[in-house]
């Protein structure tokens, strides 16, 4: 299975979270494109079920797979997904603003105990600044993301980064 997320060293932490949630986890990824990470999910969590959100037309969704056409922006989303997640995943637009935009809308639909991950925040990194989708945006709406550690008893218990994943860590429920 070919994924960014082989080529980019994210898969370690995706089988982390995998072998906490457990195989009927529920997924939403925003971005889809060709769908590769779309069967990663549903190879990581076979008896869960996995959403792609996208606004391209030329994605592809897999057999199996839910299919949400709407940007990840748009303020009826969330009505529209509806049920709770375990693992939300932003591998989208890499756009700081519409990143930041779209954690406001779907961090309350992530269950407690799971994972709400934002991808290639290096995007914002300096050393990206010839790249066609460098956005420093994206890497002030990352450092943001400390603010949902507001208090001991906030509804995020931890945050992870690393080169290019942050992931954010809803408490459990006690």
């Amino acid at each position: 299975m070919i994924t960014d997320k082989v080529d980019g060293g994210y898969l370690p932490s995706y089988l982390r979270i995998a072998a906490d949630l457990g195989p009927a986890a529920s997924v939403l990824e925003l971005g889809v494109y060709q769908g590769a990470s779309l069967r990663l999910w549903q190879a990581l969590f076979p008896l869960g079920m996995v959403t792609g959100v996208d606004c391209n037309p030329d994605a592809i969704w897999p057999d199996g797979t839910r299919r949400i056409m709407m940007r990840q922006e748009d303020p009826k989303l969330p009505a529209v997904l509806a049920s709770p997640f375990d693992l939300i995943v932003d591998d989208c637009s890499h756009n700081g603003h519409l990143t930041a935009t779209s954690f406001r809308l779907l961090w309350p639909l992530l269950a407690p105990g799971g994972y709400y991950v934002i991808e290639d925040w290096m995007i914002g990194l300096p050393g990206f600044g010839d790249h066609p989708m460098h956005d420093p945006e994206m890497l002030r709406t990352v450092q943001s993301m400390i603010r949902v550690l507001t208090s001991r008893d906030a509804d995020c218990d931890e945050i992870t980064y690393r080169y290019g994943l942050c992931v954010i860590h809803k408490r459990a429920a006690e």
